[in-house]
């Protein structure tokens, strides 16, 4: 099939067409592209488009270049290369892809770039040529509960029990909505290192300009005036976004701070009506005990170099996520 390719740096020259390709996918949108290009100094994006033989936009994908990636993150060795994501700019269950009729064009013009290659948060494994593994799963919680109070009650005594404890060990703490970002300061963004420090799975570390987009809806937890947590969401349509989070660990020791504001996640989301809360990737066992379900996504990596290539495809099996396989039976009866 006839195609033609361009290639931009630039979200604000895109095409008005991106967007509609874009669809549900906030992250993929104009002005979110260009939001993060202001506030994150190191990220340069190749934006690639795949045009149809009539001139109208049917594919793309969003590239960059990222030196020390861990390609062992999911397994006990430490493996850093230097590669091209094809990715969004933050860690998000998204993909950084749209994939119309031209497919196989797509990744055809992905193999031409040199080295390393990567695309991230794919909803399947099929791509050829490619090596192809499980990433972080995401976790989905559907809200099929009237209130927070009938959510509980839902579940079965041992985890009903269990968030009664955190709910009340955690009394002493103040949930206060930012009613403007750009409070988001100091205090709370140093709130954000600690998790990216302690963190095995990461890939890039955002700016505190980030946070303070008027796109976000922030909350802190306070614990006698001062901040020890606070969480990032998005509100896309019927779907609630759990974005970052940050953590006072210290504190965390001897109060349930993170716990206590999952459980604010699913109670703001219950009051504004929203359908489904992503919970986003990592900390599986925590919230597939809040009664999330996976939703798997993939990896696929491949190297210009047919023999590295082929070293990566025999090797995949052993990198690639392991999902939990214990099934926790949160509620009385199965939704």
């Amino acid at each position: 099939m006839t195609y033609k390719t361009k290639r931009e740096t630039q979200a604000r020259c895109l095409p008005e067409d991106w967007d509609r390709l874009a669809g549900d996918n906030p992250y993929l949108k104009r002005d979110f592209l260009a939001f993060v290009e202001e506030t994150e100094e190191d990220y340069h994006p190749v934006y690639h488009m795949i045009f149809g033989a009539e001139g109208r936009l049917d594919s793309y994908f969003v590239a960059f270049r990222r030196r020390g990636y861990n390609l062992g993150m999911f397994s006990p060795v430490n493996l850093p290369i230097s590669v091209t994501l094809i990715y969004l700019p933050m860690c998000v269950t998204r993909s950084g892809v749209v994939l119309g009729e031209l497919r196989e064009a797509v990744f055809r013009e992905i193999r031409t770039i040199k080295g390393f290659k990567m695309v991230l948060n794919l909803p399947d494994g099929d791509v050829d040529g490619f090596a192809v593994g499980l990433t972080c799963s995401k976790c989905i919680l559907t809200l099929r509960w009237d209130s927070f109070a009938d959510y509980l009650n839902s579940m079965r005594s041992s985890y009903r029990n269990h968030y009664k404890r955190i709910l009340n060990k955690s009394a002493g703490l103040t949930i206060r909505y930012l009613e403007e970002n750009s409070a988001f300061d100091d205090r709370l963004y140093r709130l954000y290192r600690n998790v990216v420090d302690r963190s095995r799975v990461k890939i890039e570390t955002l700016s505190k300009a980030y946070f303070q987009g008027s796109q976000f809806r922030l909350f802190a937890a306070e614990y006698r005036g001062e901040p020890v947590g606070f969480v990032q969401l998005l509100e896309n349509g019927e779907e609630l976004i759990f974005e970052f989070v940050g953590v006072d660990y210290s504190c965390n020791a001897h109060i349930p701070v993170y716990h206590r504001m999952l459980l604010e996640i699913v109670d703001y989301g219950l009051r504004k009506g929203f359908r489904t809360i992503d919970f986003g990737q990592t900390a599986d066992d925590t919230k597939l005990k809040l009664g999330c379900g996976y939703t798997y996504l993939y990896a696929a990596l491949h190297h210009s170099n047919p023999l590295v290539n082929g070293i990566c495809r025999r090797f995949a099996p052993f990198l690639e996520y392991k999902p939990l396989k214990t099934r926790f039976r949160v509620f009385k009866e199965k939704l």
